[in-house]
């Protein structure tokens, strides 16, 4: 996570322009401005979006809408849209209450400016389309806010279901078999990505953390991968196996280091 949130852009910048590239990456287009303020990301962060479509987005890319209705490929949508809202109500509380439960006062009170809230506020409040008091609580609107895309969802569940039950009962029956395999089709019951996991996890710790790399990349001497890893396990936790994939994942999004040795062994410690 950045450490100087003075100088660099916010976890809101971030989080626009990298969703800002996964839809350029999936094709899809948007009719809102560009985030501002912009900055250009490293290009082996735009290396790993090319990965990610090539792995965990590849199977949802291939649900694209054509001139004929695929059936079945509607029947996953619906599935794919259900697994996303249970994401949310089910895995992220989990999720942010394993990272974040048992941070301190003092602790959130230091990475609370990284965040950007007053832009995600701003953010919020365009959504809505709706008056908002200067002292309305920032949960209030984000749960408005997700409350609202969940029951766009669920409209279009129902929309999809009253579509087709004008169906033949051939037609029925390749949807409904699509819904059973939409459901595990992005994210699997343990609310992992599904695709290639091994690279996947550090991609995504990579994107996450990725102006803290960026800065130890630069400003480390000439290294090998296995110390760049080892100053990496300081910034965020990968799996004892996560090494192992390592080197890989460095080859695919060609992250540019000196001295490219590979070590042998698995590093002793995670931190």
């Amino acid at each position: 996570m950045p450490t100087d949130c003075c100088t660099v852009p916010t976890i809101c910048d971030q989080l626009l322009v990298l969703g800002a590239a996964l839809n350029k990456e999936m094709d899809i287009t948007s009719a809102k401005e560009p985030p501002e303020p912009k900055f250009e990301m490293p290009q082996w962060c735009w290396n790993i979006i090319k990965q990610l479509g090539k792995t965990i987005l590849r199977p949802i890319t291939k649900l694209r809408p054509t001139v004929n209705v695929d059936w079945r490929n509607y029947g996953r949508m619906v599935t794919v849209m259900e697994r996303f809202k249970a994401f949310y109500e089910y895995d992220l509380p989990r999720i942010l209450e394993e990272e974040f439960g048992d941070m301190t006062a003092e602790q959130w009170e230091r990475i609370e400016p990284q965040f950007g809230l007053d832009k995600i506020r701003a953010k919020m409040v365009k959504l809505l389309d709706r008056p908002v008091a200067d002292d309305e609580p920032f949960e209030k609107l984000a749960d408005e806010v997700w409350c609202r895309i969940l029951g766009n969802l669920e409209r279009q569940r129902q929309t999809a279901l009253y579509h087709v039950a004008q169906q033949s009962p051939k037609v029925a029956a390749h949807f409904y078999k699509g819904m059973g395999e939409g459901y595990g089709l992005l994210i699997d019951e343990r609310a992992n990505f599904c695709g290639d996991r091994g690279r996947t996890n550090i991609h995504f710790s990579l994107l996450a953390c990725m102006m803290e790399v960026e800065k130890i990349r630069r400003t480390l001497p000439p290294t090998t991968r296995s110390q760049f890893y080892d100053e990496l396990g300081k910034v965020f936790k990968l799996s004892p196996k996560a090494y192992d994939w390592f080197n890989d994942v460095c080859d695919d999004i060609k992250f540019p280091l000196n001295n490219l040795g590979r070590r042998r062994r698995s590093p002793a410690v995670i931190l």
